[in-house]
């Protein structure tokens, strides 16, 4: 009888050692697949350490898109932590050109600069409410200017979501955001060899400017400042000149109603919609990169100037928006003097700003 107590009692023992053995081995498994995993995606251009930082350790899963090496995409998801689709794109682009640019939730908010010295975008899509702590999708995109290797330009995009994410509206919450993007450029410089200067770490961002935060002509001191009286204009949605690779300026009506559009391209930006224009079917005379500049005529909707700048040529549009059927929309009754006016001012601003050449003149 003793013996079989014995027996019952090592068996026991062997369980519990080969149990704790089989989660000691599990664990470390699950450990080393999530790593595998991260170290792999997207062409081992993310940062584990920085993605685990921001996520946590759960499982990981990855996605990936196939392409060509001047195009890598992945989504990675850490359960409970959230999700990051990453787009890593050389000069040479896509196909589609205007697929691989973000513009920043371009009729409800305007993108903000990222700052601390990156080229960037910061912006997000809100929820159903409109409630600023309510982002649904928030994206930030960092373009390098390249010194060396096969490529001009690098351009890093992460749409980034969490599990738990806290208020948008907090300023401490918002830096998380750019976490990946910024771990990812720096993993991409190195790993391409393209040697940009490169910022420091993002710390604090303001919110994307939604469209009702309008303010007077006067007051404009952004995108939109120094732009003189136009017909029909009495108010701007404007955002802070910080180095952004795409800069807007709304010119409204007095209740917010857009007018006009004012775009800056630099880099990447201004070579997709060149490329995009030369493709499009529409009517309107649009900037190929093949003139210099354009004056609208009273048919026409679209003026613009380009400038030689470090990063290539740069793209300053002005939209006129309205029905051509209402007589008083800006198509149709605004003062074109008035337009090139402040498509002037707007874009030696802008130019400046960036260290461009003073753009041209038709």
């Amino acid at each position: 009888m003793k013996r079989i107590v014995l027996r019952v009692a090592g068996a026991a023992v062997a369980l519990a050692v080969l149990a704790t053995g089989y989660l000691w081995l599990h664990g470390d498994f699950r450990r080393w697949d999530n790593e595998a995993r991260l170290d792999s995606a997207c062409d081992g251009l993310l940062d584990r350490a920085v993605v685990q930082e921001v996520f946590g350790d759960g499982d990981v899963t990855v996605r990936a898109w196939e392409g060509a090496p001047h195009h890598v995409r992945c989504e990675v998801v850490v359960e409970d932590g959230g999700r990051a689709d990453v787009r890593v794109t050389d000069d040479a682009g896509a196909e589609d050109p205007l697929a691989e640019v973000y513009l920043g939730g371009r009729k409800k908010q305007l993108a903000v600069p990222v700052g601390h010295g990156w080229t960037g975008l910061f912006g997000a899509e809100f929820g159903r409410t409109g409630a600023t702590d309510e982002a649904d999708e928030v994206t930030t995109v960092l373009v390098l200017r390249c010194t060396a290797g096969g490529t001009k330009a690098l351009t890093v995009t992460v749409e980034t979501g969490f599990a738990d994410p806290g208020s948008f509206d907090d300023p401490a919450v918002r830096p998380a955001y750019t976490r990946i993007a910024e771990a990812t450029a720096r993993k991409a410089d190195e790993v391409r060899g393209c040697k940009a200067e490169l910022g420091t770490k993002v710390r604090s961002l303001p919110l994307p400017v939604r469209k009702d935060e309008y303010k007077p002509l006067a007051e404009a001191e952004g995108t939109c400042a120094g732009i003189a009286s136009v017909r029909g204009v009495r108010t701007v949605l404007e955002t802070a000149r910080g180095g952004a690779p795409y800069e807007r300026c709304q010119l409204n009506d007095a209740r917010g109603g857009h007018r006009y559009g004012l775009e800056a391209s630099f880099g990447p930006y201004a070579q997709a919609f060149f490329r995009g224009n030369r493709m499009s079917l529409r009517e309107d005379d649009l900037p190929t990169g093949d003139k210099p500049a354009h004056h609208r005529t009273r048919d026409g909707r679209v003026s613009w100037t380009t400038a030689a700048c470090p990063d290539g040529t740069a793209l300053f549009t002005l939209f006129a928006d309205g029905d051509r059927d209402d007589k008083d929309s800006a198509p149709v009754s605004g003062d074109r003097a008035q337009e090139r006016a402040a498509l002037k001012t707007f874009a030696e601003r802008a130019a400046k700003a960036h260290n461009c050449r003073t753009p041209a003149v038709p």
